[in-house]
């Protein structure tokens, strides 16, 4: 994946990839936040081209649009 190119996010429909960047591991409930050692993982900020939101995900949510059968 590089920037600029344009990916399908979740069901969400297509998206623009802008840059790379580091996404939360996974969400922490705000009474563990001081008993939990935050992770982070490889994602992109990506602007929605149907609704032009711009987004941080994580990087195995964006697909070429091919479902798994």
């Amino acid at each position: 994946m590089k920037a600029g190119q344009v990916k399908v996010w979740l069901d969400q429909g297509p998206a623009t990839l802008l840059s790379e960047c580091e996404v939360e591991g996974e969400a922490i409930a705000l009474d563990e936040v001081d008993d939990v050692v935050q992770t982070t993982e490889r994602g992109w900020v990506i602007h929605l081209l149907e609704t032009g939101e711009v987004l941080t995900v994580h990087e195995e949510t964006l697909h070429n649009g091919e479902m798994d059968v």
